[in-house]
């Protein structure tokens, strides 16, 4: 398994697709989707790139498995992990879901403050700008 950290340039579109996967497995979406979280029973946190282009907004970004396997590599945050023949992937087990407990609670809810002052954008707790507010 290889865990994604390539030094290449990411393309505009690259750079959408690994931040939206990486929003579907990132600490906020995931404990609630529960679509995604049965997905990640059945192979051992592995999920098919079949699968994941299901998923109604990254199907508006791309349909293509060979960008979102670039985007992928190319990511430099860690939290995903990409199957050795390119067809999965899955939430790095170096990086677990945290706790959900009162102090995390609590620093989620000090991001969304610092990143957005919309209150109703979930999207807005992981984006450093708001140019991807959906409401």
């Amino acid at each position: 398994h290889r865990i994604m950290a390539d030094d290449q340039e990411m393309s505009p579109l690259e750079h959408k697709v690994a931040r939206q996967i990486e929003y579907y497995f990132g600490d906020h979406n995931l404990p609630r989707d529960k679509f995604l979280k049965e997905q990640l029973q059945v192979d051992d946190g592995w999920v098919t790139l079949e699968t994941m282009l299901k998923f109604n907004r990254l199907k508006s970004i791309t349909t293509d498995s060979t960008v979102i396997v670039a985007a992928l590599q190319k990511s430099k945050t860690g939290l995903l992990e990409l199957s050795d023949d390119n067809t999965k992937i899955r939430r790095s087990p170096k990086k677990p879901l945290p706790e959900v407990n009162d102090e995390y609670k609590t620093e989620i809810a000090q991001k969304s403050v610092l990143l957005c002052s919309c209150t109703a954008c979930v999207w807005c707790f992981f984006e450093t700008s708001i140019d991807f507010c959906i409401f």
